[in-house]
Order: C-alpha cells, then sequence, then structure tokens
C-alpha cells in the first residue's frame, strides 16, 4: 500500500532560538519529558538531536528513546558536537552526525527518505 504522508520528525535539544517552524510535520520538544511524551503518541521517521541545552541531558535521553524504540532513526545535529560527542553518537546508532542544523526543507526530504526506504523494503 502506497502512503504518501508528510514525515514526521522530531527536533530535541535544538537552540530555543530557532523559529517556530511551520513545516507540517516537525516538531519541537524542549525537555526530555515533553520528547517522550511526544514519542508515546506520534510515530516519528527521524529524531534531530541537538546538543544547545547542557540541561537537557542528550545522552540519557539518547539511552531512553533507544531502550523504549529500538529502531527509532535519529540524527545529531549541532555545531557544538566534539569528537567524544560524534563517537557517542555513532555508537548508539545515530544514521548521521552534522556539525550544524540543516535547513527544515532539507530534513523533510532526509525523512521522507527514510519512509521511502522502508515502503520498499516492505513491498
Amino acid at each position: 500500500m502506497y502512503c504518501d504522508l508528510q514525515p514526521s520528525l522530531l527536533l530535541i535539544g535544538i537552540a530555543p532560538c530557532r523559529r517556530r517552524t511551520a513545516a507540517a510535520g516537525i516538531h519541537i520538544a524542549r525537555t526530555l519529558r515533553e520528547a517522550i511524551a511526544l514519542l508515546r503518541i506520534i510515530r516519528f521517521d527521524l529524531l534531530v538531536i541537538g546538543l544547545d541545552d547542557p540541561k537537557l541531558g542528550v545522552w540519557d535521553l539518547v539511552h531512553r528513546v533507544l531502550a523504549a524504540w529500538s529502531q527509532q532513526r535519529w540524527i545529531l545535529a549541532s555545531s557544538r558536537v566534539t569528537t567524544k560527542d560524534e563517537v557517542l553518537a555513532r555508537s548508539r546508532g545515530a544514521l548521521l552526525v552534522l556539525h550544524l542544523l540543516p535547513d527544515d526543507q532539507w530534513l523533510l526530504e532526509f525523512a521522507a527518505s527514510l519512509r521511502r526506504r522502508d515502503r520498499s523494503i516492505t513491498v
């Protein structure tokens, strides 16, 4: 069955100054609790995790998400990525480690390509 719905993304730990996106399918979580709550009710094609909020506890979040949703795809995108962060992210299954946050259109196209890939495998 062909499903052409808009891909869904969850942005977590991205700078609060990021403009509120108008793109359909992009959700923003500002706290660990908010991220987990959204993950419980919405199936996301991709999580975009940033390092902009040091209070967030990104690695605790990644651990919790992967424990509960082991197949969840995610990327790390931040201008603050260190070599240690990159190693941690890759060892925890990040699809990509980006040293900047791409624009909304790029993120949506990347998530859509993941969805198409899933669809082609199940057909």
